[in-house]
């Protein structure tokens, strides 16, 4: 199981993401559509004006060999879990399910920072509650634990800089990798960064000052062929796998 999270400010698009790419499972102190939904978390976000990344967005996805395993009030119970474990159980969140019943099934969790206190929920040490939920549920549920062991992953040849654009949007580009899984995903997110992908045999990118570069002119690793094996699951794994040797040393 890989979950991630990711303080956002830009909850409204979240929202819509979410829904159009699958369906509601449930939600807590806020209910109806995603536009209605919005409106009730706008309502609780705006009790706390210093804080500009005031809402989370967390995507739970299990191995594909786990397909079918969990069910709909599994995940329920899970995204609940979840909840505690950041501590957002208080506050408004809205759970959604996509790509149902495939080896890519997934649910999206948008959640309010904002407690009653009007104080945000801390988005520091995120990746240790995320490495100790996920060994919870693959023990709770005889889920694939992330692997121990995996191959070593070949350099990839890196471009020397000369364009001074290239350094940010590249860190947007590595930025969407991590919290993305799909294409989808990692479009969305560089859209909420403000650089526009066009997709066809290859990927390109148009930085916020309206300039186009080939991925493969970035960094040959943000090729569509490279970029679509960072975002798989083995590739993910094994960067879940490297982050927690680091954080043992």
């Amino acid at each position: 199981m890989i979950a991630k999270l990711q303080s956002i400010s830009y909850f409204q698009n979240a929202l819509s993401y979410c829904e159009r790419g699958g369906e509601i499972l449930a939600s807590n102190n806020c209910l109806g559509n995603s536009a209605e939904i919005s409106l009730q978390m706008e309502k609780n976000n705006r009790l706390n004006d210093k804080c500009l990344k005031n809402t989370f967005h967390i995507k739970i996805r299990i191995a594909p060999e786990d397909k079918g395993k969990l069910k709909t009030n599994d995940w329920i119970d899970i995204s609940n879990e979840y909840a505690k474990k950041i501590g957002f159980q208080k506050n408004p969140y809205a759970v959604y399910i996509h790509e149902e019943g495939t080896e890519k099934e997934h649910i999206h969790i948008v959640a309010s920072r904002i407690m009653e206190n009007n104080l945000a929920v801390k988005d520091n040490y995120t990746h240790y509650k995320n490495m100790d939920f996920c060994r919870e549920i693959e023990k709770g549920y005889n889920l694939r634990e992330v692997q121990r062991v995996l191959e070593t992953v070949k350099n990839k040849e890196l471009f020397v800089k000369q364009d001074h654009r290239l350094l940010p949007l590249e860190e947007k580009i590595n930025t969407a990798i991590k919290q993305s899984d799909s294409l989808t995903d990692f479009v969305f997110h560089l859209e909420n960064m403000g650089v526009k992908t066009k997709l066809g045999r290859g990927i390109g990118f148009t930085d916020e000052e309206g300039v186009y570069f080939k991925g493969s002119d970035i960094n040959r690793k943000y090729s569509l062929k490279g970029i679509e094996e960072l975002l798989s699951y083995e590739q993910q794994e094994n960067e879940i796998y490297k982050q927690n040797s680091r954080l043992k040393m």
